[in-house]
């Protein structure tokens, strides 16, 4: 059940809309992962002072993947130490940018915030049951 709660994290996380400042338009962040690993092995970290928040976007996404694969891989492992750990490292690695997107969205526009906020609710849900279902103590009964 925990699986089936983790792989629908990951969706969710994957579907959160992403508003770019000054009219550029909508993304989700599958797409901005996407994009990161090509543009991050040609240019390198580049990070711009005018624009702090488009240019941090693709590392943000970067760190969201990373936490992505990482509960991939918990959910395909049988033996795995420490795997708590490790799922709460890769949950932690996919709200950080979530929160990181949502601050940088309300300097610019308290529209982009909501938006962001408001497509990201299913995945905070679903984030908290997966941390809920981690929990669990086995009924001894």
């Amino acid at each position: 059940m925990i699986k089936r709660a983790l792989l629908t994290t990951i969706l969710l996380n994957s579907v959160i809309l992403i508003g770019i400042p000054a009219g550029h338009g909508f993304g989700i962040m599958i797409m901005f992962e996407i994009m990161s690993i090509p543009a991050l092995i040609k240019t390198g970290i580049n990070y711009q002072k005018d624009y702090p928040f488009e240019s941090s976007l693709l590392i943000i996404a970067l760190v969201s993947l990373i936490g992505k694969l990482i509960s991939i891989v918990l959910l395909f492992s049988k033996d795995f130490s420490n795997k708590n750990i490790w799922m709460y490292i890769g949950l932690a690695l996919m709200l950080i940018p979530l929160i990181t997107v949502c601050f940088g969205a309300w300097n610019y526009e308290k529209y982009l915030f909501f938006l962001t906020l408001g497509s990201a609710i299913p995945f905070l849900m679903y984030l908290g049951r997966v941390i809920y279902l981690s929990n669990k103590q086995p009924n001894k009964s």
